[in-house]
């Protein structure tokens, strides 16, 4: 019986999926346009950075496997003609790295017109002795996004796109980043921090011409799920039966990334191109600010760095 419940569920999934997708229709081009799409050598991130070399845009492939990084701008250069898409090292998990991303991209790019932080991870510890969801799902984005200010600043009229979870309703900010949890709790805490950071960022940034927003994806079969055991097998076969692709998935960040009903909105949360609701957690402006400070101080932001 448990089964005959677990297919319905499935399946209702399935038609929900289906019938609530939404779909970028803006057919506005990115030629002239400067883009960064973090996690971008598969999955979401490679959809996103794919529509948008379509519609002309330098696109800036960041991601920390170098040879999975390469394919991912040959495969684009491919399949959209455009030159212009090139790959630069990015460990999320690694602070040192991100640094190292920002000082070579701002070495040979002189304006920023969109930052999609994209990349995620469900994993352990890293190198900063912290669960590594926390470090490459918000501290990493937190110091690429702040380091990188400045160049949108210039650049405005900007954009910063923050993919977040619905998950965020169950996370909560901790005290203590290098506490032992689950990884889901884990996760569904680095999903909170991400609307938080996008929320408090937005309000630093009100009339400077950049917009910050953040949204879900949906449930989507990304490499998240990807696993070698013939269970996780099994389930990376529903997963991708009965969860949105990569594609779909990728709608909306492409959404808030090129629409012209985007350009003045700031501060929001998105589902399926159009705003969402977003917990009432994350709307707190005391607990994002709060989370602000520890992530400076956790990332070491110079005075001159801080915003």
């Amino acid at each position: 019986m448990w089964l005959l419940w677990l297919l319905l569920t499935l399946v209702i999934i399935k038609i929900f999926n289906k019938l609530t997708t939404g779909k970028c229709s803006s057919g506005n081009i990115m030629t002239g346009k400067v883009v960064i799409v973090t996690g971008a050598s598969r999955g979401l991130g490679y959809e996103t950075a794919l529509d948008l070399a379509r519609r002309g845009a330098k696109v800036i492939v960041a991601c920390r496997d170098d040879t999975r990084g390469k394919q991912a701008v040959e495969t684009i250069i491919n399949k959209t003609n455009n030159k212009f898409v090139r790959y630069i090292k990015l460990d999320l998990s690694s602070l040192k790295s991100v640094r190292e991303f920002v000082n070579e991209f701002t070495s040979k790019e002189a304006k920023l017109d969109v930052l999609i932080n994209n990349a995620g991870t469900i994993c352990t510890k890293t190198e900063d002795g912290i669960m590594r969801d926390m470090q490459v799902n918000h501290f990493g984005p937190f110091l690429l996004t702040i380091l990188l200010t400045p160049i949108l600043k210039k650049s405005s009229p900007s954009r910063v796109v923050i993919v977040s979870s619905a998950l965020h309703k169950l996370g909560y900010v901790p005290e203590n980043w290098s506490n032992t949890e689950s990884y889901f709790q884990a996760y569904a805490n680095s999903k909170l921090c991400n609307i938080l950071f996008s929320n408090e960022l937005a309000r630093r940034l009100e009339g400077s011409g950049v917009v910050v927003n953040s949204l879900n994806p949906g449930q989507v079969n990304t490499s998240l799920y990807r696993s070698s055991t013939l269970l996780e097998k099994m389930r990376s076969l529903v997963l991708y039966t009965f969860f949105k692709s990569p594609e779909e998935g990728a709608q909306t960040s492409i959404y808030l990334a090129v629409a012209d009903e985007c350009d003045d909105v700031s501060g929001r949360y998105y589902e399926d191109c159009k705003e969402s609701c977003m917990s009432h957690k994350a709307k707190d402006k005391d607990l994002a600010a709060k989370l602000w400070s520890m992530s400076e101080k956790f990332v070491k932001l110079s005075p001159e760095e801080v915003i």
